[in-house]
């Protein structure tokens, strides 16, 4: 009897051993996936009220190669190409105070070009933060912007 459990003991722990080391590899080729490029103006530039600003943005993608899924190079200029997040999903969050959490405000869709544009606001006490998210998707990691805060001065 004791033999029996010791080793039905010892499959469990090889099965258990298995999926943990399963699950690993996949985590690092999570995080060895290109980010895409979020290049955006500085809202305090485009105030549009006395409480909001415009937020404007471009997000490009890196091409990638079908068989690595890394950004392909181009053989001439020896640089990676880049295209727009065109008609993609991108979300705006805000952050009230330093030890909350980011909250989504906002769905936001990029047009063809892969441009974005919104409003931000501004408290009439305090300070909020705002970034915009694009979650990850075809092979491309999540990205997020920088952080803007807004508050009256």
């Amino acid at each position: 009897m004791r033999l029996f459990r010791n080793v039905l003991s010892a499959l469990l722990v090889a099965v258990l051993g298995l999926g943990v080391a399963a699950t690993v590899p996949t985590a690092a080729v999570a995080a060895s996936e290109p980010k895409r490029l979020i290049e955006e103006e500085d809202p305090n530039d485009n105030r549009v009220g006395f409480n909001a600003f415009k937020l404007k943005g471009v997000i490009t993608q890196a091409v990638l190669d079908p068989l690595t899924g890394q950004p392909a190079i181009d053989p001439l200029t020896g640089l990676e190409t880049y295209v727009p997040y065109a008609d993609g999903k991108v979300k705006l969050q805000k952050k009230k105070c330093k030890k909350c959490s980011w909250k989504n405000v906002k769905k936001l869709r990029t047009n063809d070009s892969g441009k974005f544009k919104t409003r931000i606001y501004a408290p009439r006490q305090g300070r909020w933060k705002w970034r915009v998210y694009v979650k990850a998707s075809d092979g491309y990691g999540t990205t997020i912007g920088k952080r803007w805060t807004a508050a009256f001065r």
